[in-house]
């Protein structure tokens, strides 16, 4: 039987998490942690500890986990949270949703105490201030340029995650040139915690286990610094095929992303309505757009933000010296969409052709095997078929393009109506309180209504 055991401790900065001989650390900058209330302080650090390391037991085969704190308040979400992402780590590291969710239901966890710590906040919260979570992707650059527009004067927040390899260095550079330009500081949060759910720094080979609780353990870990801004929201970029889902191949229901899933996205709004007294919502005001309405909105509506756009990941030696690797499916998506709405791709930093066949593996569309989850949707398949049908219709005759051609442009034109009103249509929203709906809802149509 294998037992891991998790100690923790608050810090004047944060908090740090001794595991097996190496201290990981979450730090707050210019007392943004030593300023939040003490009594929220606790309940945040019994639940981020425990966010941080659930999973840990799945990772590496124990039976049991020991923590040195109180149970969090927050753990039967927690629990629903890692469930429901079970299915999606299983069919990217290749193993069986029945597998893991057998493994947790038997998994004893063991706690210093029942005492649940409480929160009793008794700060103030503005209308007018917000915290975006702001990763310099599309959706979050959009998510900022949107709440400028709609006077929620919105501050931005990065956790810095170091299984990302060259994320950082890439992400400091648009930070400082992003300062320049609009006068709002990054808030940088020191995030090594993030190396537990690295699998290869834990040494059992890449793994998603514990990736799908991100949003939720964000969303906590900005309340500090919705406290220090006086915010009443908290926004992540969740746009609307976030909630796009598929079965997998033993039946069970998968979302590539739950914790961004907009219905999961109003259960953590009432973790936050919880821990500020109904002060402090979380919600996405890109819920509506689909990804390729959100880049048309972002690029013509907001260029000078659109122009910081990274959206890959860097992992791999290929972004090393640039915020592209352009040898991935990330960086292959945002081309294709660029020129299906007829931007220079060249705009936001894209130099590489990604349609030709060298990168006939990135796109589902083709048969790749080298992509995300959400490609497996059939959602993110007519994506590329409409992409990929616009792209045709602009003229560009790309390798993949001639391809797309040859074998579904009859399908794509007998479904255009379909797409159009799927990709370009403004949908249903459950995340925002109806007054910051109806503004964002009328940005959006007035955009759309331009045409592609």
């Amino acid at each position: 039987m294998s037992i891991l055991k998790i100690e923790a401790r608050q810090t004047a900065t944060g908090l740090e998490i001794l595991f097996r001989n190496n201290k990981y650390e979450v730090s707050y900058p210019n007392k943004v942690w030593s300023d939040y209330p003490a009594q929220e302080r606790n309940v945040l650090f019994d639940n981020l500890v425990y966010a941080a390391t659930i999973h840990l037991p799945l990772t590496l085969s124990a039976d049991e986990i020991t923590y040195n704190t109180s149970a969090p308040i927050f753990q039967p979400y927690f629990f629903q949270n890692l469930v429901m992402d079970f299915p999606s780590c299983a069919d990217v590291d290749q193993t069986k949703t029945s597998d893991l969710l057998r493994r947790f239901m038997n998994l004893k966890v063991h706690f210093r105490d029942r005492n649940i710590r409480f929160p009793n906040y008794e700060g103030d919260a503005s209308p007018n201030s917000s915290i975006v979570s702001l990763s310099f992707g599309k959706d979050s650059l959009l998510t900022y340029a949107v709440c400028d527009e709609i006077g929620l004067n919105p501050q931005i927040v990065y956790l810095v995650e170091p299984s990302l390899t060259y994320e950082e260095k890439h992400k400091t550079v648009l930070a400082e040139q992003f300062f320049r330009e609009f006068g709002v500081r990054l808030n940088k949060v020191v995030h090594t915690t993030g190396l537990l759910r690295d699998g290869i720094h834990l040494g059992v080979g890449k793994t998603e286990l514990g990736w799908g609780l991100q949003s939720t353990e964000y969303a906590l870990s900005h309340l500090p610094f919705a406290h220090k801004y006086r915010a009443s929201y908290i926004l992540f970029g969740n746009e609307q095929s976030c909630g796009a889902y598929y079965f997998d191949r033993e039946g069970y229901v998968c979302y590539p992303a739950y914790d961004q899933s907009h219905v999961w996205t109003t259960e953590i709004d009432i973790m936050t309505q919880l821990m500020t007294n109904n002060k402090v919502r979380t919600m996405s005001v890109i819920e509506p757009l689909n990804d390729i309405a959100v880049m048309m909105v972002l690029n013509h509506r907001y260029p000078n933000v659109a122009k910081y756009e990274m959206s890959c990941f860097t992992e791999t030696e290929a972004g090393r010296d640039y915020r592209w690797c352009q040898s991935c499916s990330v960086c292959s998506k945002m081309y294709l969409l660029l020129v299906a709405l007829g931007i220079d791709p060249k705009r936001v930093g894209l130099k590489k052709n990604m349609m030709t066949k060298e990168n006939r593996g990135f796109f589902s569309l083709f048969g790749g095997k080298t992509i995300s989850t959400y490609a497996l949707t059939g959602q993110g398949r007519d994506e590329q078929l409409f992409a990929f049908y616009l792209a045709y219709k602009r003229g560009d005759r790309s390798d993949l393009v001639r391809e797309f051609s040859e074998r579904f442009l009859e399908e794509a034109k007998e479904r255009e109506d379909e797409l159009y009103q799927l990709f370009f249509g403004i949908h249903e929203s459950i995340t925002m309180p109806p007054k910051i709906r109806d503004e964002v809802v009328s940005i959006y149509r007035e955009e759309l209504a331009k045409g592609v």
